[in-house]
């Protein structure tokens, strides 16, 4: 009861959209896959490496992905496990989704690195008015990422 109460008076006169914006995305790959994962958020992709806090341990990193509005990536190690005990119906769960202002070039690059295209409907919807063209792809930890071109109209899916 009293904790029934007490959330009520917390949420009394708060608005409903406290979460303003992505603050980071947090990425969690095998031990053997490190290096890996960082060179390809580094090296292939071009995020910006940033300083860890100092509370945080050695492992993993943290990059920039946009500086307006500010957004960042921290890729984590996972505790005793390996690539092997990542599946890909876990991966599938969970996404992260980037925007890319040309999807053709982005997809090639990718396909030049030998990263596997994995072929996608466009995201689309006629209530909420958009159309999104996309594609995946599985990072060097296992972890499936979305890559798509900003919003347009819906009208402009068939163009």
């Amino acid at each position: 009861m009293f904790k029934d109460l007490w959330f009520r008076q917390c949420l009394r006169g708060l608005n409903k959209k406290m979460l303003k914006r992505v603050d980071h995305m947090n990425l969690q790959v095998p031990p053997d896959r490190e290096e890996q994962a960082l060179s390809f958020y580094r090296d292939l992709i071009g995020f910006r490496p940033l300083k860890k806090p100092d509370s945080l341990g050695p492992g993993g990193g943290h990059f920039c992905v946009s500086e307006e509005p500010w957004y960042e990536l921290h890729v984590g190690v996972a505790r005793g496990t390996s690539f092997r005990d990542v599946s890909e119906d876990n991966a599938l769960r969970n996404h992260l989704a980037f925007q890319v202002d040309d999807l053709i070039a982005v997809k090639k690059k990718f396909a030049d690195a030998g990263v596997e295209i994995i072929e996608a409907k466009p995201a689309l919807s006629l209530e909420r008015d958009f159309h999104q063209d996309r594609f995946f792809i599985i990072d060097p930890g296992g972890n499936l990422l979305e890559i798509l071109v900003p919003r347009r109209p819906y009208s402009s899916a068939n163009q």
